[in-house]
């Protein structure tokens, strides 16, 4: 059973990977042609501003459950190395429940952000693009990380070897 848990969770986080990288090159992409129409064409997209902004939100919301998963967030090592490997732990713990509690917060404010939107039918200025769809990206994606987190217990993701070396 937590095997088929652990596959859902990894599938779940990769495909939301490839979902924000798809809005990255979307968001390049976007940013790019506006670039050039502003310069050649003298009228940038009028709506370009605003989607660029979504698709951000939406590369970083999506993205950071794979990433916390594979063990690749930024981290601060240097206090960690320092210490005995007990006083390690215990770090490595407290960083995880923070890590908790600050993804339940984030999720339960997001969560209510979201909702007021959709009462309001909440629409950006220029392009009246709906904004509680890309809202609920937020509470979904620390949902997310929670459950990654807690099927990798209360300790830190491992990276691979390779990527040992990127840590600070």
């Amino acid at each position: 059973m937590m095997r088929k848990i652990n596959t859902v969770l990894n599938h779940t986080a990769y495909a939301f990977f490839l979902l924000g990288v798809m809005s990255g090159i979307a968001m390049t992409a976007l940013i790019f042609v506006s670039t050039l129409m502003r310069y050649l064409g003298g009228h940038p997209l009028r709506f370009s501003d605003e989607l660029a902004g979504l698709l951000f939100l939406t590369l970083t919301f999506l993205c950071l459950p794979y990433v916390l998963n594979k063990g690749r967030h930024i981290r601060i090592e240097i206090l960690v190395n320092l210490m005995p490997a007990g006083i390690a732990r215990i770090m490595d713990f407290i960083g995880v429940v923070v890590l908790l509690t600050f993804c339940a917060i984030f999720a339960f404010e997001s969560w209510n952000f979201m909702n007021f939107s959709f009462s309001l039918n909440s629409r950006t200025d220029i392009s009246s693009i709906l904004l509680w769809p890309w809202m609920a990206i937020m509470p979904f994606s620390m949902m997310l990380c929670i459950l990654i987190q807690l099927n990798h217990g209360f300790k830190q993701p491992t990276t691979d070897t390779a990527s040992a070396e990127d840590a600070i």
